[in-house]
């Protein structure tokens, strides 16, 4: 064989191996590529599940918060009940199927309130869990538990409790121990006040007067130590972020607004009802929401006045009068408590007609001086608790509550009628020797507070009424005691303490130091507009140093008060704005000593029928998988 041939032997094996190399590599990158295809593929598939699977976790979120808001919103009336549980709609988001389940987890505990705006409060807490899951077209699905707690809280456990705008101005010095809240803005401006605890609003706070365009520098709040820190700041000058940090840096955060998440607090009534129906007499057609709020419907002891009675006699106040005037009464007790006899009657409750002058209720009839005097209803309060305290299980009272029908609404001013508190000094037992007991009063109609109120034996009181008036401490010397009061209060003289003989003119009266203990609620004179808003000068509605009423000169005289002060509307009786009397001077301030009574700090001293407001709190957050 030739060398030609030989190599062309060896050659034409090599080249079909590298034939063989380049298929064999064109198989390897076509499965390298179809890998990297694969890949790539199962990449997108992954991240387009985990994109669809986080959207449908965004949308079960959005959804827990939608189904929060309806409960905040059902929360408004102070309550969650069961029907409102069964009225949440499950939310709506496009391109997802969403259901929800809310329900109450245990059963409602009270204890204090740990975290949010309200921390340190108590309630009465109700656990509830909100959960929601979407669902998309594709059958991505996220579930989402939103825990929340609806907290009912008393108000009486408030120091200062305002319905609208709270503006706290007062002249004289004076300091406040106890919560302060409110459901509108706060205006904060005085030579000389001094806060020891929180101050709240879901709203704003402003350094300045709402009537004019005036900022003093004497407000002052304590810090967690105790240490009074002056206000600098508000609403205006901060934004929120800002005024929060300020906020904590000055005070330890103790005064909140809308920065802080505060929210407004309601009452359990249904959607648009005011507030002042808790004082307004019953009426038939009342649902169980407004029967469990009116104070008509609490109440055990419920009392009808026909205000014709002072009409009925020419002779005012005559024996003829006083002894017919229970017939002018109708009485009704609840589960079978004792009413008094007729004769028993006639000693606690007596009428007395144009009792005394009424300073500020003489702006009602502009320019004209005309002698405004009250026809009252007084309630002699000891006289009372001897008839109560002889036979107090079938006896006691805990909500009296009067209605007042007939007066001549064509003549307010003869027919201004109220009520009147006297000799409450001490006030009845409980019907149960454990029970600590206490009264409350109320009445749509303006109250006036004669003297002393339950100072001899401490109990859980409150008076509820359209505006409530302290008249101080007639000058007998041992006035508290049941026998020592002359008839009518009609004393004498010129010494200090009220008379109703003295107060007949456009003077006032010298007052006596004297000591209130018990929780109010009452309708107020508001600021009709905001300087800010408006511009010039705006009438004074008197602020919450002028929210219990005076008539007379105070100067030198200092007025005790403890308890808790409670605004949830404006006043539709006693309409005379503060300073709006008479040129303005039918009385002169008190040294004011007031403060919260931390009795009412424990639930079982409140006073009886004590209204709740409520709120919902988010406590925790957590995705199901």
């Amino acid at each position: 064989m030739s060398d030609r041939r030989m190599s062309n032997a060896i050659t034409r094996p090599r080249r079909g191996m590298a034939l063989e190399v380049v298929l064999l590599m064109l198989v390897m990158f076509s499965v390298i590529v179809l890998a990297g295809l694969s890949a790539v593929t199962t990449i997108s598939r992954t991240s387009n599940a985990d994109y669809h699977g986080a959207r449908a976790t965004y949308a079960a979120e959005g959804g827990a918060d939608d189904v929060m808001s309806q409960l905040d919103a059902a929360m408004q009336d102070g309550i969650i009940s069961g029907e409102d549980l069964a009225n949440i709609q499950s939310p709506v988001v496009s391109g997802y199927r969403m259901t929800q389940a809310t329900r109450t987890t245990g059963v409602p505990v009270s204890r204090t309130i740990t975290s949010g705006p309200f921390s340190g409060l108590y309630s009465l807490n109700q656990p509830i869990d909100i959960e929601v899951t979407a669902r998309d077209t594709s059958g991505n699905r996220a579930t989402a538990v939103l825990s929340v707690n609806a907290q009912t809280i008393p108000l009486f456990q408030f120091g200062v409790f305002y319905e609208g705008d709270l503006e706290i101005h007062p002249g004289a010095t004076m300091n406040f121990a106890g919560w302060v809240h409110t459901n509108g803005n706060l205006y904060l401006s005085s030579d000389d006040v001094r806060f020891q605890s929180n101050l709240t609003t879901p709203d704003s706070v402003f350094w300045q007067r709402k009537d004019s365009n005036n900022r003093l520098y004497g407000v002052h709040i304590n810090n967690a130590a105790g240490t009074a820190v002056a206000l600098r700041f508000d609403s205006r000058s901060l934004s929120d972020p800002l005024f929060k940090t300020r906020s904590q840096q000055d005070f330890d955060g103790r005064l909140m607004s809308r920065a802080h998440g505060v929210k407004p607090l309601k009452l359990p009534l249904p959607s648009n009802t005011p507030a002042v129906t808790l004082v307004e007499p019953r009426v038939a057609g009342d649902n169980s929401m407004v029967q469990d709020v009116k104070m008509a419907w609490k109440a055990d002891w419920h009392i009808t006045l026909d205000a014709s009675v002072f009409t009925a006699y020419t002779a005012a106040d005559s024996n003829t009068m006083k002894a017919n005037f229970c017939t002018f009464l109708t009485q009704e007790r609840s589960a079978g408590l004792a009413l008094p006899s007729a004769a028993m009657c006639a000693r606690i409750f007596k009428p007395r007609l144009d009792a005394f002058y009424e300073g500020r209720e003489d702006n009602r009839v502009g320019s004209t001086l005309a002698i405004i005097r009250p026809d009252l209803i007084d309630i002699h309060l000891d006289t009372l608790r001897l008839w109560s305290d002889s036979a107090p299980a079938a006896r006691a009272p805990r909500i009296i509550y009067i209605n007042v029908i007939n007066d001549n609404v064509a003549d307010t001013r003869r027919d201004f009628v109220a009520v009147r508190l006297r000799q409450g000094a001490q006030l009845p037992r409980s019907r149960v020797a454990a029970d600590t007991g206490g009264l409350t009063i109320a009445t749509a109609r303006p109250v006036y507070v004669l003297g002393n109120f339950n100072t001899i034996v401490w109990r859980p009181a409150a008076i509820i009424a359209d505006a409530i008036t302290f008249l101080s401490q007639p000058p007998n010397p041992n006035m508290d005691a049941r026998t020592s009061w002359p008839s009518a209060t009609r004393c004498t003289g010129s010494s200090a303490g009220w008379c109703d003989v003295n107060q007949q003119a456009a003077d006032m009266n010298t007052a006596r130091s004297t000591n209130v203990n018990a929780a109010i609620l009452a309708g107020h004179s508001a600021t009709p507009n905001d300087f800010m808003r408006v511009g010039g000068s705006q009438p004074y509605g008197g602020g919450l140093e002028n929210f219990p009423r005076f008539l007379e000169n105070w100067s030198g005289a200092t007025h005790h008060y403890t308890g808790s002060l409670v605004s949830m509307f404006t006043s539709r009786y006693a309409l005379g704005l503060w300073g709006s009397g008479v040129g303005g001077q039918y009385y002169s301030p008190p040294t004011r000593q007031w403060s919260f009574d931390v009795n009412f700090r424990f639930p079982e001293r409140l006073p009886p029928g004590t209204p709740s407001v409520g709120t919902v709190l988010q406590t925790a957050f957590r995705p199901l998988y």
